[in-house]
């Protein structure tokens, strides 16, 4: 009885293997006879070729469905979720590419924005003044120097250059470049004396001015916190004025009558002053 069973069993047909949906036969069109895997399918027939991390994805990972043949969209938000919620559009290569996640908005890129990065701010982490990392939402107003810098301008407290005590603005950029602290400029300074250029560009404030403790921008240049003569001695310039008529070895009197040009660094003729 049981070989009369297996010898019916024998007899039945095969059943057939299941078939791929919408898949032809031609397995060697993926596979090989080595192995069975990887599927070595040319995906750039496609119109989508496989680049970076999409080559180690698995086919199941975008092709859903058994249906090998149903278009798949191509977005990137078809696959990935928006962790921007729409902030920056639909174009993710805009900022990332097919090898990894990382952001390719470069310091480069941010010159598009309302605030390009130039100087030490091409150099700094985004989270450094982008602080909202969990949601990854960049967009925002842009902000002035103090709301970053007000450490800075509070750490020259009690120093030559107490910014507080002096009076000095917190729009930091009308100084400061964005380079570097050092080396700053008092744009107030050219309407009373040019120190932009000539033979005065670049010294440092006290070697001029006796005391820095005070800044006050009134326009009549009439402070009397600077030295002439701690540079120019009187026994240097006397022989030089020897025909100026009311010539003093005073510090306002060498201001009333000498001014310095930005690019040639000459003295100009004031009130009888030589060249």
């Amino acid at each position: 009885m049981i070989a009369l069973f297996w010898l019916l069993a024998a007899a039945q047909p095969a059943p057939p293997l299941p078939a791929h949906p919408a898949m032809d036969t031609r397995c060697n069109a993926c596979h090989s006879t080595s192995a069975w895997r990887p599927v070595t399918f040319d995906h750039s027939k496609t119109g989508f070729p496989l680049e970076g991390r999409h080559l180690s994805a698995s086919c199941r990972g975008c092709h859903r469905s058994q249906d090998f043949n149903t278009p798949v969209p191509t977005s990137c938000a078809a696959c990935h979720q928006d962790v921007h919620t729409g902030e920056f559009g639909s174009r993710c290569r805009n900022c990332h590419d097919a090898r990894d996640w990382a952001s390719r908005f470069d310091a480069a890129a941010h010159q598009r924005t309302n605030f390009p990065l130039t100087g030490r701010h091409a150099a700094i982490p985004c989270e450094e003044c982008h602080l909202d990392q969990r949601d990854r939402r960049f967009t925002r107003a842009t902000l002035d120097c103090f709301a970053c810098h007000q450490a800075d301008y509070a750490r020259t407290a009690g120093t030559t250059f107490d910014h507080a005590r002096a009076g000095f603005d917190t729009d930091c950029k009308s100084c400061h470049f964005p380079s570097r602290f050092q080396g700053a400029i008092f744009p107030a300074h050219r309407a009373c004396f040019q120190i932009d250029g000539g033979p005065h560009a670049g010294i440092p404030c006290l070697r001029c001015h006796t005391t820095v403790s005070t800044v006050t921008v009134t326009g009549s240049c009439s402070g009397d916190n600077f030295s002439c003569i701690q540079c120019h001695a009187c026994s240097a310039i006397q022989g030089n004025h020897a025909n100026v008529s009311g010539f003093q070895c005073k510090d306002r009197k060498c201001y009333e009558c000498h001014s310095f040009t930005p690019t040639t660094g000459t003295r100009s003729r004031q009130k009888g002053a030589v060249r």
